[in-house]
């Protein structure tokens, strides 16, 4: 290994310690928001909520964190997830999260906006760093590359189905559109970077998480058994919207011609399925640098300058795709102008979006929903109820444009839910009438599981239901799960399988009229 390939090495081993720096500062950010809801409710002198490993961490954090002049103040400088995230006070967001909120909101925040300035101004500069440096799904994805390999060497070759490139900025159009229309975010809901960041949030706060799980399971068994990198390549939204901002970026990998062979050792390693060789300066780049370390004979290298420069040391060349930035901005634009009102236009993950330091119990869990003109909070104390014991269950509902209470009664049910099968009745509808502010009640769910807390109201003239997802206890579900992955690999096996025979079946064809 020569001193080439040393020092890009180097920066790979630097890429992937920003990756894992990443992580943390999210496990970290979550475990602050629980340790304030501890440090609120005066609960870290009780032994039983502080036991096992979960405890140790609040511990050292209240080691940390109390002898501070303004803890309250620090803490509230660490919130939210990759979506929407307040570090060291400053507020930082996802710029497809921006989007989303304008197209769906018809209106310009100042806050967000400023919010995704420096995220915005690292693209421009850098290019898709964000996806090859800091997004959790690529490094997710990388892995399910391996896995791949390991299925060729078990002679079970996987799927090499190609899609476009293209497809992510149709799929980003395309979501805009039904954010403007509906009024509600969609990528919010299935964006690996705010998909992960919810469920380490879940997993520390003990709530649901199951759907997570499937979204990113559906996501790695098309990686894995169909087309290799699918998400990254040809559906993602960010990295659609980051390759457009970043298209005129200063830092790039260009060819030295007069040194290239064309020995073609860097296209195979190419993350994001492209020729080094002839696209590496192209917005579908995502500077992730791996294919200078395989370059023998050190003819790639990152170079800062603008567009267009050195052009003629590269030997054939791809312009970049105007026609799929022009075609974004009138979508964008279309979205924007679209009549519809937004029903909701919170931002999943946003710093204040599900929990409040200032409540005087803990764990308290809360669930925001919104209907017609009414926000709903559902706060349940214990936060993951404990099977066979009574749970403290309130409804918080105003109206948003009034800030006024609602003062008529709401019915509630609850359901547990299977991953098969369908779902039991556990507490008919019951009639809750409001006791100063809340509808609040007391329930038992009786074994652990998930269950379905249906909330039922009279919005301006119509009844509403509302389904809130409860987790009791620490259900494992083990036998669902192994089930469920089962069957979701066997349909990717056989869709490979007859993708694989009409391939030969066409092939043979051709032969023949050859």
């Amino acid at each position: 290994m020569n001193a080439y390939q040393v020092r890009h090495l180097a920066l790979q081993i630097l890429r992937r310690m920003v990756q894992a720096s990443v992580m943390a500062v999210v496990i970290a950010v979550v475990y602050l928001s629980l340790y304030a809801h501890y440090r609120a409710a005066r609960a870290l002198e009780d032994d039983q909520l502080m036991a096992g490993f979960q405890g140790k961490v609040l511990r050292f954090i209240d080691d940390t964190v109390a002898p501070m002049e303004q803890p309250q103040q620090f803490l509230d400088g660490f919130k939210g997830t990759l979506w929407s995230m307040r570090l060291w006070g400053v507020e930082l967001s996802d710029p497809l999260a921006a989007a989303e909120m304008v197209v769906a909101s018809k209106t310009l925040y100042g806050p967000m906006l400023l919010s995704i300035l420096i995220p915005v101004l690292v693209t421009l500069l850098l290019g898709r760093v964000f996806c090859s440096g800091i997004c959790p799904g690529y490094v997710l994805f990388e892995l399910a590359g391996k896995l791949r390999k390991l299925l060729r060497f078990a002679e079970l070759p996987p799927g090499e189905v190609e899609f476009s490139h293209g497809n992510k900025y149709a799929f980003l159009g395309a979501g805009l559109i039904v954010a403007a229309v509906a009024g509600l975010p969609f990528f919010a809901l299935i964006y690996p970077p705010a998909v992960i960041s919810r469920l380490v949030h879940a997993w520390i706060f003990g709530t649901a998480f199951t759907g997570m799980l499937l979204i990113l399971g559906i996501i790695i068994a098309v990686e894995v058994f169909v087309s290799r990198r699918w998400w990254c390549r040809t559906l993602c939204p960010g990295g659609a919207l980051y390759g457009l901002l970043g298209a005129g970026r200063l830092l790039r990998i260009r060819l030295d011609a007069n040194l290239c062979t064309g020995c073609r050792e860097c296209e195979p390693v190419c993350e994001e399925g492209l020729n080094p060789v002839l696209q590496s300066y192209e917005m579908e780049c995502d500077n992730c640098g791996v294919c200078l370390r395989h370059c023998p004979e050190k003819a790639l290298l990152f170079t800062a300058g603008l567009p267009g420069r050195s052009r003629a040391r590269i030997k054939k060349s791809h312009p970049p795709e105007k026609s799929s930035r022009t075609a974004m901005a009138a979508v964008i634009l279309v979205s924007a102008l679209l009549p519809a009102s937004a029903a909701a236009h919170h931002i999943l993950g946003l710093p204040h979006y599900s929990y409040k330091e200032n409540y005087p119990q803990v764990p308290i869990l809360e669930y925001p929903a919104s209907t017609g003109p009414y926000d709903i909070l559902l706060t349940s104390y214990p936060g993951r109820p404990i099977p066979g014991e009574t749970a403290n269950l309130a409804f918080y509902i105003k109206n948003r444009d009034s800030g006024q209470p609602y003062q008529e009664p709401i019915r509630v049910r609850i359901l547990r839910t299977f991953t098969f099968g369908r779902s039991l009745e556990v507490l008919s509808s019951l009639e809750v009438i409001p006791y100063e502010q809340p509808h609040s009640l007391s329930a038992t769910f009786p074994q652990e599981g998930e269950y379905i807390v249906e909330l039922s109201l009279d919005v301006e003239g119509k009844t509403e239901v509302i389904p809130f997802l409860v987790v009791s206890g620490d259900p494992t579900a083990t036998v669902s799960v192994v089930i469920a992955v089962v069957l979701g690999l066997a349909f990717f096996i056989i869709v490979i399988r007859a993708i694989r025979i009409k391939r030969e079946r066409r092939q043979k064809e051709a032969e023949t009229r050859a």
